[in-house]
């Protein structure tokens, strides 16, 4: 059986060699994962794609079509923790694809809050949140200042519905463009609004599997500047005083579990677990609910800790902490 799985591995491969030359973006074979993600963390890929253009993505529907290769998109890998031995498939990297940031075409939205201040922001799926927010704080856009601290991508925004205590994705978000990369499936575009933008805490309820997220349009308004940075600046100092940035890690480990009216750092900190270690990773003396890479942490070290706060939580408090990250490959 491990003769006969090889070989089809070395066979989609073999694909991807042999029609490179029509593909404009890197591409990469058994490429370490860990140095795309802020974990820092992660086996090889067997194959490694980022696409620059609509063309290149075709291209890698086509060679999915023909291959039936497994495929995980990535963004900026924020909020995922990869498999020590990697992921037995393609990664698409999208960090290059769309960075266009503009006033969206008037055809397209409907912003109807009757004031003149308010107007649609379009910004691509690979936009970096920080560089965005740099851009709002710059021209005076106000309404994406909730995401001041966040890591990522807008695409991966979208897909967490990421948020802060000021506010969640969902709540700006006027309208979705995808296009489709899974076997079987329409290209696209995609185009969702309104009530189809369906969304729970940190998870979105629309996007069906093997979407990549082209572009996107946010309810805005106009103000001015130094507010705006203002905000930003406050909240940037806040996130600085009580997450741990100096160390490599995903964010948030876990989803508060609402139900308890408690916050995963609570559970976590009540479990005694503050500085808990495993291998190279532990649980932050800052902010319990960050595992962090003290260096050269595994991601079964990782994973370690996370099932211990689970079993613990759930026998000794009984409460269900949900991950909030995201596994790529086999545990």
């Amino acid at each position: 059986m491990e003769k006969k799985h090889k070989s089809t591995s070395q066979n989609r491969t073999q694909w991807f060699k042999d029609h490179a030359q029509e593909f404009t973006g890197a591409l990469l074979f058994d490429e370490p994962l860990a140095r795309y993600t802020y974990y820092q963390i992660g086996g090889p890929a067997q194959v490694f794609a980022a696409p620059r253009s609509l063309n290149d993505l075709k291209w890698l529907k086509r060679g999915i079509e023909e291959t039936q290769i497994p495929f995980f998109i990535l963004g900026k890998g924020s909020n995922l923790l990869v498999s020590d031995h990697g992921f037995a498939g393609m990664v698409i990297r999208t960090h290059q694809l769309n960075v266009e940031v503009g006033e969206a075409p008037t055809s397209d939205v409907n912003v109807s809050s009757g004031d003149e201040a308010s107007f649609a922001l379009r910004t691509g799926g690979s936009v970096l949140i920080s560089s965005l927010l740099r851009r709002t704080a710059q021209e005076g856009w106000a309404g994406l200042e909730f995401w001041t601290g966040i890591p990522g991508s807008v695409g991966g925004a979208i897909m967490m519905n990421a948020g802060t205590h000021l506010g969640e994705t969902k709540t700006p978000l006027i309208r979705v463009e995808s296009y489709s990369l899974e076997l079987g499936t329409n290209w696209g575009p995609h185009v969702f609004t309104g009530e189809n933008l369906k969304f729970q805490y940190r998870q979105n309820l629309f996007l069906p599997p093997g979407h990549l997220i082209w572009n996107a349009d946010w309810h805005m308004s106009k103000t001015d500047p130094d507010q705006v940075k203002s905000l930003i600046d406050e909240t940037l100092q806040r996130r600085k005083a009580t997450q741990p940035i100096d160390y490599p890690s995903c964010g948030s480990v876990f989803k508060n579990p609402k139900s308890s009216g408690k916050n995963a750092w609570q559970v976590i900190d009540q479990l005694g677990l503050r500085g808990q270690q495993e291998g190279r990773a532990q649980f932050s003396d800052k902010h319990p609910n960050f595992i962090i890479n003290l260096g050269g942490a595994k991601a079964s070290d990782v994973v370690a800790l996370i099932r211990l706060a689970q079993s613990r939580a759930a026998i000794e408090l009984g409460i269900e902490l949900e991950e909030e990250v995201i596994f790529v490959g086999e545990e």
